[in-house]
C-alpha cells in the first residue's frame, strides 16, 4: 500500500511542476509556449489563470494532467 501512495504522491508533484512550468512558459512567450505545450488559445487562458490552490486540485489526481506527444520529440522528422 505504501508504494501505491508513493507513486500517487509522484503523480502530484510531476502534474504539480508541470502545470507551474507551463504557466512561465505561456508568461515568458505565449506564442511560442502554445506551440510547446500543444494547447489552444483558450487552454493557455485558462492555465495563466490558475491560482496556487486550483493547481494543487487539479495535480490531486491518479492521472497526469499532461499528454506526451512522441511525435514532437527531439530528432523526429
Amino acid at each position: 500500500m505504501a508504494e501505491k501512495k508513493d507513486i500517487l504522491d509522484a503523480i502530484f508533484e510531476f502534474n504539480k511542476s508541470y502545470l507551474l512550468l507551463a504557466q512561465r512558459m505561456l508568461k515568458n512567450d505565449r506564442e511560442q509556449g502554445k506551440r510547446m505545450l500543444g494547447v489552444s488559445d483558450s487552454m493557455a487562458n485558462r492555465i495563466m489563470s490558475l491560482t496556487v490552490a486550483e493547481i494543487e486540485a487539479l495535480s490531486d489526481s491518479s492521472d497526469l494532467v499532461c499528454q506526451l506527444r512522441a511525435e514532437n520529440a527531439p530528432g523526429r522528422a
